[in-house]
């Protein structure tokens, strides 16, 4: 890939952060979102811009947590400290990447 490459990934990775304080989900659905941030954490280490666009992409595509959830439930939340814990160091990695130094 190229730098370029890795700098859309990383604008785009950036730009998905931004949007998941702004979400409530279910306990189970901020797992799934756990999970896509340790994607997002291990394609950053690699400098790999595809598997950071793909991470990206599906943390975009459930922007659709923010509904208000179903019957029987548990009722969605915001999120919850361990993904508020990661989002900032996530950015500020992601920050130095496109700014060219070591994430």
């Amino acid at each position: 890939m190229t730098d370029g490459a890795l700098a859309d990934s990383a604008l785009r990775a950036g730009d998905a952060l931004e949007l998941v304080s702004d979400w409530t989900a279910t306990p189970e659905q901020w797992q799934h979102v756990l999970q896509l941030l340790a994607r997002l954490d291990d394609a950053v280490d690699r400098r790999d811009a595809a598997a950071m666009r793909a991470a990206a992409d599906a943390l975009e595509d459930l922007d659709a947590y923010r509904d208000p959830g179903r019957v029987g439930e548990t009722p969605p939340g915001p999120p919850p400290p361990p993904v508020l814990d990661r989002i900032p160091k996530l950015v500020d990695r992601i920050g130095r990447l496109r700014a060219g130094r070591n994430a």
